[in-house]
């Protein structure tokens, strides 16, 4: 086992790398022929292979990424751990909600919806239309209606108070000492695939929509892996013996998915929307390729290559999350204006990226300076030296 003192920069560096992935992936959705916020009138395909292959794995990349970062933040903050968690994902997620989320659905609604109006018109109308919706017994899903793409703060918090049992029973069980025979086999490590697949394949069809109890517990199952394995050296061990294998099984269930999905309507409706049938546990087995097989090829590459510090990893850290926060928010602006161009697909994508990249890291950096909305956006707020005067 890891020691508990011991950094994985190779985490660190897999976390910038996702929600840097996650800007992109957001920047050119306005160009596929999947529903968004914003959408140009002319659509690509190139786009919809982009969102097809990185939709199937980059979330739960993030939640392994998370479910390790929250093991080590228990173990070097312990008795104020809740509160930091409460203060660093729910206060946000409500900052969010009140301040990042409106203008898209602003924009939504000029785009969509036949609004009138300006966005204080906007603004006073929204909360009540907003809480006018009725998702019955699918609660999960107020977290992405309301917080839009912050959804992943109030899940990660969530996933954070479900394993805070696992924490202390992990402590006094040597995981090491049960685990280390099925690990150091070539094969078990791939034990872990069959929880993902019963999830998708029995939650599927009951709750299909994105962000419900499907993905939820998909999700989840990533940050238990991420929690529980990944600072397990056996664990990683088996990973990067394995890693080649993962990169076969991840490119087969891509091209795989991108196949089935772009050949007969069928396959796309039961992807999205499935039932219970051979088809649904045959689209399940390939989607579970798709995020088992990349995951683990990712991981088991970082931790051969990015295995070492580097100033900018400090810096990236405290900025993930604000960025994170902002950035969805001003791509949708931006965009806005961008799609009203007559320019290819192609170049409207990176005019998107080149002025909504920048102009986030203006804002963060504004953040950053003032102790309130560090705060609100989830930083820790900023002590100023202070000078001890010691008198005769």
């Amino acid at each position: 086992m890891n020691s508990q003192k011991t950094r994985l920069y190779y985490i660190d560096w897999l976390r910038l790398l996702a929600f840097g992935l996650l800007f992109l992936f957001h920047a050119w959705r306005p160009f596929d022929h999947f529903d968004w916020n914003i959408k140009n009138s002319e659509e690509s395909t190139f786009f919809d292979f982009l969102t097809i292959f990185f939709h199937g794995w980059r979330m739960d990349l993030i939640f392994l990424v998370s479910g390790v970062g929250t093991w080590y933040a228990l173990n070097s903050r312990k008795s104020d751990f809740l509160k930091d968690r409460f203060l660093r994902l729910i206060v946000p997620f409500i900052a969010g909600i009140v301040l990042v989320v409106p203008p898209q659905k602003f924009i939504e609604g000029i785009s969509f919806h036949g609004f009138k109006g300006n966005y204080l018109d906007f603004f006073r109308a929204w909360p009540p239309y907003a809480l006018s919706f009725n998702f019955h017994s699918s609660v999960l899903m107020w977290y992405g209606h309301l917080g839009a793409h912050i959804y992943y703060l109030p899940f990660l918090f969530t996933m954070t108070l479900v394993f805070l049992p696992v924490y202390k029973f992990l402590k006094g069980f040597n995981l090491s000492v049960r685990m280390h025979k099925l690990l150091i086999t070539q094969t078990g490590v791939f034990l872990l695939i069959a929880p993902l697949i019963i999830i998708r394949f029995c939650l599927k069809p009951i709750y299909p929509a994105y962000t419900d109890w499907a993905d939820f517990f998909s999700y989840m199952c990533m940050f238990g892996y991420g929690f529980v394995f990944v600072k397990n050296e056996q664990f990683i061990k088996s990973i990067k013996a394995n890693m080649w294998l993962f990169l076969n099984i991840g490119i087969v269930g891509s091209v795989t998915l991108l196949y089935l999905l772009n050949h007969g309507d069928a396959n796309l409706q039961m992807y999205l929307n499935p039932h219970y049938s051979i088809q649904h546990f045959y689209m399940t087995l390939v989607s579970v390729m798709v995020s088992f097989g990349w995951v683990l090829f990712i991981l088991g590459l970082a931790s051969k290559k990015l295995n070492f510090n580097h100033q900018i990893l400090k810096k990236s850290n405290e900025a993930i999350l604000p960025v994170y926060i902002l950035h969805q928010t001003i791509i949708i602006v931006f965009g806005y204006y961008i799609l009203q161009w007559d320019q290819s697909p192609i170049v409207k994508f990176v005019a998107i990226s080149f002025t909504s990249i920048p102009f986030t890291i203006v804002m963060y950096l504004v953040i950053k300076r003032v102790n309130t909305l560090r705060i609100i956006f989830g930083m820790k707020p900023k002590i100023k030296n202070l000078q001890l005067v010691v008198s005769d």
